[in-house]
């Protein structure tokens, strides 16, 4: 997959900013060490002195017995210092870089071939860049206000408003959990200003927060990058990670302009992450019938068939704070 330069830049900068403090970390505690511990200097000068006294050795044809005393002592230095570490609570691993990557030693390579850490990296500068993460970072699930949603019995729920939301934000919180890259759809509709934004945004930032590569953000400006990109006013390939991140969440499904370019975008997005077991997260202020009205039966279908719907219900709070903020 080709990245834009910037994410390759910035998945870099990571890269090496751990391979900095890993060796950095090791080489504090070697000096550490080495002044409350002297005789530790001093072997490892000795070991260091014993090297190109083996390699003259080897050179100039010396016989077996003089190389063998050579690798003994070597062996004794390294027997030393390690009973010197083991006495001061320390072993020898200790004084080598703790890698956050103990294959590539964080250089993003192994023997020549990119290593998964660094492909990681990558996802996860792209998925960064293209979703909306700083919104993201103020909400969460323990912020979700109950008290916005009327505690009266609706016939048509057979419960409250207020109980049907508690057991709508209790499962997505449990499907965040337990999410998994393998895990169910969701679909989350109801009215404007009723708190669907602030689920998807609780469930992608706790998504992100496990380590998963995340996407978020509202359909529009994502169709509006993808139609830049596919006609040459950009670059990138954020196709590919919409398609390829681990969870996807489009909020505001129908608020987007439309056109056959949406339409084919999130049909071909939504379609290609069924068929490879993605899931994804869609609110919309839109029914069923009114999804299949504006996108066809392709589209509605699609969501119909392999997302489990939510139906999120209540007054717009935005309406609600603006009452009591004049009151």
């Amino acid at each position: 997959m080709a990245y834009d330069p910037q994410v390759v830049e910035a998945a870099r900068t990571r890269l090496e900013k751990r391979r900095r403090d890993a060796e950095a970390e090791a080489a504090a505690l070697r000096e550490s060490l080495g002044v409350r511990i002297p005789r530790l200097r001093e072997i490892e000068r000795e070991m260091a002195a014993a090297i190109p006294e083996l390699t003259h050795a080897i050179l100039a044809g010396s016989a077996d017995t003089e190389l063998e005393r050579i690798r003994q002592y070597n062996l004794l230095l390294q027997q030393e210092m390690a009973d010197i570490l083991h006495t001061a609570g320390y072993d020898r691993d200790n004084f080598e870089p703790r890698y956050t990557c103990a294959r590539c030693k964080d250089t993003g390579y192994v023997q020549g071939v990119v290593c998964d850490c660094y492909r990681r990296l990558l996802q996860e500068e792209a998925c960064r860049r293209l979703s909306g993460l700083s919104a993201m970072r103020l909400t969460d699930f323990d912020s979700m206000r109950l008290d916005y949603y009327e505690d009266r019995v609706d016939p048509k729920l057979g419960v409250s408003p207020r109980q049907h939301m508690a057991d709508i934000i209790g499962y997505c919180r449990d499907y965040t959990a337990h999410f998994s890259p393998h895990s169910d759809s969701l679909l989350l509709q109801g009215a404007t200003g009723i708190g669907k934004t602030h689920l998807c945004l609780a469930i992608a930032r706790g998504v992100t927060e496990q380590g998963h590569g995340v996407v978020y953000g509202s359909v529009q400006p994502l169709v509006r990058q993808l139609e830049a990109e596919h006609f040459g006013r950009a670059t990138g390939d954020s196709e590919s990670q919409l398609v390829g991140c681990d969870l996807l969440v489009l909020d505001d499904l129908g608020m987007e302009f439309d056109s056959p370019f949406a339409r084919a975008c999130i049909y071909n997005i939504l379609n290609a992450r069924l068929l490879e077991g993605r899931p994804t997260v869609v609110s919309t202020n839109l029914s069923l019938s009114a999804l299949q009205e504006r996108y066809g039966d392709q589209i509605a279908s699609r969501i119909a068939g392999g997302f489990v719907p939510l139906l999120c219900v209540g007054r717009d709070i935005r309406q609600i704070i603006r009452r009591q903020s004049m009151g």
